[in-house]
């Protein structure tokens, strides 16, 4: 089993019994606070990453990814040798090279800013570095489906378009073509031959066809019913819903996410044939 974004919307409605405007236009945030709190909650594969990227000689800062949340580890490259550096905190880094004009090869860094390491001693050449890192992955409500148009002129990624006959409204994520745009999965579905207008750039055009949605995440194939029982604590929360009902809810999610703890801090870390099977005491 797995969910689409459409599905999962229209899960959390079945098990809420609820088609109520404003409640409907905040599904999406259910979703995403749901995999926020998997997210923090749960170390998991899926949420590592690795690039890679080179020091500057005579600066001590290195950029870090838009999308980091926290460090696994970082290594240099030299003399084509891979070495680790240690994680320490800023105040001991700058301790450790009070003078940034003093470069060498660094041994520590630390996180200096939401957007920057600090490195100590500073670099002394243009250095490879390898960055392992938890990121934050694409959410499944960042779901697109293709639009085929008559012409994409004049549209920008990024406007909101509008249905002129559905009313539905959706956002353009990118334009591959003069008659192609993908789009967020609409909240409501729109018509075929349709006119579609801009907001921003107030361009229109007609709809000839749109895809269904077919994109799944991690999370929607693997995790469904701590994404499906996390996102409807969100909403029966919304709906100031039954104490008993949502405090059954929080106990289904809470049993999903000790699984989930289970299979990425545990299974994912070891294999049988260091650590061999588990084994459970006779009863």
């Amino acid at each position: 089993m797995s969910y689409t974004l459409t599905e999962l919307r229209s899960s959390i409605q079945d098990y809420t019994e609820n088609d109520e405007t404003t409640f409907l236009n905040n599904l999406t945030n259910f979703i995403t606070t749901c995999e926020e709190r998997i997210l923090k909650n749960v170390q998991l594969s899926l949420f590592k990453k690795n690039v890679s990227g080179t020091t500057t000689s005579g600066n001590k800062y290195l950029g870090a990814p838009s999308d980091f949340l926290s460090p696994i580890a970082l290594a240099l490259t030299v003399s084509s040798e891979h070495t680790f550096l240690d994680y320490k905190d800023t105040d001991f880094v700058q301790s450790f090279t009070p003078n940034p004009a003093t470069t060498g090869t660094p041994r520590y860094y630390a996180l200096f800013d939401v957007d920057t390491f600090i490195l100590g001693p500073t670099p002394n050449a243009n250095l490879e570095v390898e960055l392992h890192y938890y990121y934050r992955p694409t959410s499944l409500t960042l779901s697109t489906v293709t639009f085929t148009v008559t012409s994409t002129s004049s549209f920008t990624v990024g406007e909101t378009i509008t249905g002129g006959t559905s009313g539905s409204t959706t956002t353009i994520s990118s334009i591959p073509s003069s008659t192609t745009m993908a789009v967020i999965v609409p909240q409501n579905a729109f018509t075929a031959l349709e006119t579609i207008t801009g907001g921003t750039s107030g361009a229109s055009t007609s709809l000839v066809s749109f895809t269904s949605d077919a994109t799944t995440t991690w999370l929607s194939k693997n995790a469904t019913v701590a994404l499906l029982y996390g996102s409807l604590i969100e909403a029966y929360t919304y709906m100031k819903g039954e104490a008993d009902v949502l405090q059954n809810y929080e106990k289904r999610f809470a049993e999903s996410i000790s699984s989930l703890k289970m299979f990425g801090e545990s299974r994912e870390v070891t294999d049988q044939y260091r650590t061999g099977q588990v084994v459970r005491p006779k009863q």
